[in-house]
């Protein structure tokens, strides 16, 4: 998952990412941040290099208006069902200050590297995720 703060540089797309499910490539960050992905049936993945929608930020409607949250403010997102069928509410915890309620697309793709391989999910699909970083990994171009 900005107040357009954005986490140190644009992020690159890895050629070839195209209309496939399979996360053969996924987006490379600008920043490297680490995040457990709790899915709605309970499982639990750690990865790496994760991005929201290809940005280290989450971004969403509050209220009337459109923000975007770093992920480095960002302790834990929780996600919710929507106030209609294509949309989900994000709580975000963030470090410092209060809580945040966004509403988002439940389609937007949320990519990273388990230590197993690729890893993508819809946000829709989240229970909750938290967040570490950014973490003193190089960037893999």
């Amino acid at each position: 998952m900005l107040v357009t703060a954005i986490a140190s540089g644009p992020t690159a797309w890895a050629t070839g990412f195209g209309g496939s499910d399979n996360p053969a490539r996924i987006p490379v960050p600008g920043a490297v941040f680490r995040a457990t992905v709790e899915d709605r049936s309970g499982t639990t993945v750690t990865v790496e290099r994760v991005t929201y929608d290809g940005e280290v930020h989450v971004s969403g409607n509050l209220g009337e208006g459109r923000v975007s949250v770093p992920f480095e403010r960002i302790a834990e997102l929780r996600v919710e069902p929507g106030p209609d069928d294509g949309h989900v509410v994000l709580f975000l915890r963030l470090h410092q200050g209060d809580p945040i309620r966004l509403v988002v697309e439940d389609d937007v793709a949320c990519y990273g590297s388990a230590a197993f391989g690729n890893y993508k999910i819809e946000v829709g699909k989240i229970r909750r995720a938290t967040f570490e970083g950014p973490l003193d990994i190089p960037r893999e171009d």
